[in-house]
């Protein structure tokens, strides 16, 4: 098992090299953009007041005052969280399904191994993958955009809303690993997941424009920890122990559909 979880951790270097620039890039921007509009900031938010409700939605602007330093934290939380969940739902996707369209199923789960201890050797490297996103994005978001705001007041509110991210990222991960091994093949089970999560998407966004339905927040991973809502209130049990209940239902009955699976289907 301890090779295989070192296999696959090699086998995704590069795919997690190319997400992260992606997270270094869209930061490194946001330090820049924050620099240059450090003292029109107030001017920038007195604009957004005058957005309709659904523009401030959609680009994560509302109930944020960007002319704070949390404001402003919170607006850039939104686009690495975008990339962040769209990321985990893809390497759930990737992890196991990917042998079929390599074709190293067969040569796979033809060595001396369980099927299920090879499964379970996957999910804790892409478990180790996304431990390392979130920690990357952790330090660029301190390093881009706390530290040019200059308020080191919110370095709690950035450490825990970076864990929301990290489990909210686990979760979209296993349902993205419960697809893929109900479809039929790599490329329905990736489309499969990102209509998923696009579906998350268009539900949080709903519930956000609506605003008086967080009762309902439950029907979208997005929503469990949002970042407004854990800056303000921190980590909702709740929420915790339902993410850890789909996280272990999902990963178990995607090891069990893989170990009886065929292996010409996977």
């Amino acid at each position: 098992m301890k090779a295989i979880y070192l296999k696959e951790l090699r086998l995704t270097r590069k795919m997690l090299i190319i997400w992260l620039s992606l997270i270094v890039i869209l930061t490194g921007f946001a330090a820049v953009e924050f620099v240059m509009l450090k003292d029109a900031l107030a001017d920038i938010a007195e604009l957004a007041g005058s957005f309709p409700k659904i523009v401030l939605v959609l680009f994560g602007m509302n109930g944020v005052g960007v002319d704070t330093a949390l404001g402003a934290y919170q607006c850039m939380a939104f686009w690495s969280n975008l990339l962040a969940y769209f990321f985990a739902g893809f390497l759930g996707v990737f992890a196991v399904a990917r042998e079929e369209k390599f074709g190293t199923s067969e040569f796979l789960f033809s060595k001396p191994y369980k099927r299920s201890s090879i499964v379970w050797a996957k999910i804790w490297a892409a478990v180790t993958n996304l431990a390392i996103f979130s920690l990357t994005v952790g330090i660029m978001s301190y390093l881009c955009i706390i530290l040019p705001l200059g308020d080191m007041s919110i370095i709690g509110t950035h450490i825990i809303t970076t864990i929301g991210m990290f489990i909210t990222q686990i979760v979209l991960f296993a349902i993205g690993l419960l697809i893929s091994s109900m479809a039929k093949n790599y490329k329905t089970a990736s489309r499969l997941t990102m209509v998923a999560v696009m579906v998350f998407y268009v539900i949080s966004f709903a519930l956000d424009y609506v605003g008086t339905m967080n009762f309902l927040n439950f029907l979208t991973p997005i929503r469990y920890f949002e970042v407004v809502s854990v800056s303000a209130n921190g980590l909702n049990p709740l929420y915790i122990i339902l993410s850890l209940v789909i996280i272990l239902s999902s990963c178990f009955e995607a090891s069990r559909r893989y170990t009886g699976k065929d292996l010409r289907a996977l």
